[in-house]
């Protein structure tokens, strides 16, 4: 999700830019790419924030927030902003459980003394986006990253009583 939605245009603009230098670049889980740095296997990451990890420098480079969307079967429930305890009776779209953003989401829920238990969990954000459109239930997205569903009027976002804070991307 990163690499497509923040990384790809400063990735087409170097390589023209500088055609000559070829990147290996890999795809990975920001847990996996916190344990490749630390065994000295790649030389940079693209990570969700926050990240636990004292022996790697991180740098924020992008405001994100955590969004719940649903789609047009779920817009009559959208009258009033939610709370947490009442979203979570609904079906729960998330990413699967050692994805960064996951956790993130589901500790902030868990300070609120309110757990998760989605019924579906996928390995990409365009996943979410996509069994939300087509009324599975409430997907846990970044907004920042679902704008082409949201702005088409694809997927609608769930306000929430309680927001889930805003966190960052980094490298």
């Amino acid at each position: 999700t990163i690499c497509r939605h923040f990384l790809l245009p400063y990735l087409e603009r170097f390589h023209k830019e500088h055609p000559e230098i070829k990147l290996r670049i890999m795809n990975r889980t920001t847990p996996e790419l916190c344990d490749m740095l630390k065994a000295g296997d790649i030389d940079l990451g693209l990570v969700n924030l926050p990240i636990e990890e004292s022996e790697i420098e991180v740098r924020k480079c992008m405001g994100v927030h955590d969004i719940f969307v649903c789609g047009d079967s779920f817009v009559h429930e959208l009258n009033k902003p939610l709370s947490l305890d009442e979203i979570v009776h609904f079906p729960l779209i998330l990413l699967e459980k050692k994805s960064n953003s996951r956790q993130f989401v589901e500790r902030w829920f868990q300070t609120k003394g309110v757990s998760l238990a989605p019924e579906i969990e996928l390995g990409s954000h365009e996943l979410l986006l996509e069994f939300a459109k087509i009324n599975l239930g409430f997907a846990c997205v970044i907004r920042e990253f679902s704008q082409d569903y949201l702005q088409g009027g694809l997927l609608y976002e769930i306000p929430l009583v309680n927001p889930i804070p805003p966190r960052s991307i980094g490298y």
